[in-house]
């Protein structure tokens, strides 16, 4: 894994180091690879399965534009973007087992396409984002979550690219304008991740934590080890406070908001504001009061070391490669922001412990092994910034190749099953007893 000092693309003519240095393209191959990759077999299993039985008619409702008395229930039961994302799938691609999938294959590609650019943002490193993003695409998560009909992609798929617009306001060389105008785009795709699913709030949580301390280092001498933290904090000064506040919080209400307004054109009600706080209160009581399968469910603190998949969807298992060694890493992370409060290990450390530990607050009756989704999506990341700090090969063999192949076998063993083949083809390199 070279550092970008180390390699000159100008003087080194490989194709390889060529291409590396060429984002967009990198981009292009690993969205149009991931997405070829994501919708083959994306239609098996022919039938709804796990939550696709209460998704599937929901995004159908958009379709027909009608409901029936309980899918009218369950749409008021969580925010509706998702579902509408779902139903663009199923009008372009038909009322099947792959139209139900579809939009959530593309939201997944584009995901990795975001964590490829984010990671580059982090690092300014391109040799170190590609590698992020072949852990990320071999953790096993992005490959179950993008190929079923439920919310997690669409998610995800926001969250990743408000990450990368808030990264790129308050990290790249740009006018004030420019500045501003990402960091108000961050807000806005923030807002439409929350009509997806409302944890996205703890990502938010952490945006907002972010700003207003590089904000208050701003206004203090760059002296210590606040200096690391200098040049961002000088952006977020620029930026301002009140364009702070549109993207914070004024940005991600509206568009957040507006996703309800197809809504209530379906349950035709007028779109205001007692409606919508009729909406939020029957969505809360349900949330807080619907009682799930408990023998799907777990613990939140037994995911990071889960050994069981979920069998029920698509043996869904975080690739232990990705998974501890990211745990690994983000104690590393977290050392190295002690002592030089630098942002990449700072903030990987952040949106992990955000989206894992909300789950030991919620007030929902029943954990799934899948809402981890969100915080495994961090760990490909932390295990790129925490390598960047430690020699790069071991007896001459490179540490991040020996990741990513190793990463990669568990994916593959794990692949037959993740593709819901039949068998023997299921275990056709071995099963789980």
């Amino acid at each position: 894994m070279e550092s970008s000092s180390s390699i000159n693309p100008s003087n080194d003519s490989s194709v390889l180091t060529r291409m590396l240095y060429r984002p967009l393209i990198v981009a292009m191959i690993l969205g149009v690879v991931s997405l070829s990759f994501l919708l083959a077999g994306v239609g098996r299993p022919a039938f709804m399965y796990y939550d696709e039985g209460v998704y599937v008619p929901e995004a159908r409702a958009f379709v027909q534009g009608q409901l029936d008395a309980e899918t009218k229930m369950h749409n008021l039961a969580r925010p509706p973007f998702g579902k509408m994302l779902m139903a663009i799938g199923m009008k372009a691609a038909g009322d099947t087992p792959f139209g139900w999938r579809v939009a959530s294959a593309v939201c997944g590609a584009l995901t990795l396409v975001a964590v490829y650019f984010w990671t580059l943002l982090l690092l300014r490193d391109p040799g170190v984002a590609l590698f992020a993003a072949c852990l990320t695409l071999f953790n096993n998560f992005l490959f179950v979550m993008s190929r079923v009909g439920m919310m997690d992609s669409f998610l995800v798929f926001f969250l990743m690219w408000s990450l990368l617009a808030f990264t790129a306001a308050i990290g790249m060389d740009l006018a004030a304008r420019s500045r501003r105008f990402l960091f108000v785009c961050s807000g806005v795709l923030m807002g439409l991740a929350g009509a997806c699913k409302w944890n996205a709030i703890d990502t938010l949580a952490v945006l907002v934590l972010v700003s207003f301390a590089l904000l208050w280092v701003a206004r203090r001498p760059p002296a210590g080890n606040f200096a690391s933290l200098a040049p961002y904090a000088r952006n977020i000064q620029q930026i301002g406070v009140p364009t702070l506040l549109l993207g914070l919080v004024v940005a991600p209400i509206i568009f957040y908001s507006l996703t309800y307004w197809p809504l209530c054109r379906l349950l035709h009600e007028p779109f205001n504001f007692t409606e919508l706080m009729a909406i939020h209160r029957y969505m809360w009581y349900l949330s807080t009061h619907w009682e799930t399968n408990k023998a799907i469910t777990s613990a939140w603190y037994t995911w990071p070391l889960h050994t069981n998949p979920q069998r029920a969807l698509s043996y869904l298992l975080a690739n232990p490669v990705v998974a501890w060694g990211g745990l690994a890493a983000l104690i590393f992370c977290l050392k190295r922001f002690w002592r030089t409060l630098g942002l990449p290990e700072g903030l990987v450390v952040l949106l992990f412990a955000s989206n894992y530990l909300q789950w030991a607050v919620t007030p929902e009756k029943g954990l799934m092994y899948y809402y981890y989704y969100p915080a495994v999506m961090i760990l490909g990341v932390a295990i790129a910034v925490a390598l960047r700090s430690l020699p790069r090969d071991v007896f001459g063999v490179r540490i991040s190749l020996v990741l990513v192949v190793a990463a990669a076998a568990v994916f593959l063993w794990c692949y037959p099953r993740m593709m819901n083949l039949e068998a023997p083809w299921d275990c056709a390199l071995g099963c789980w007893d």
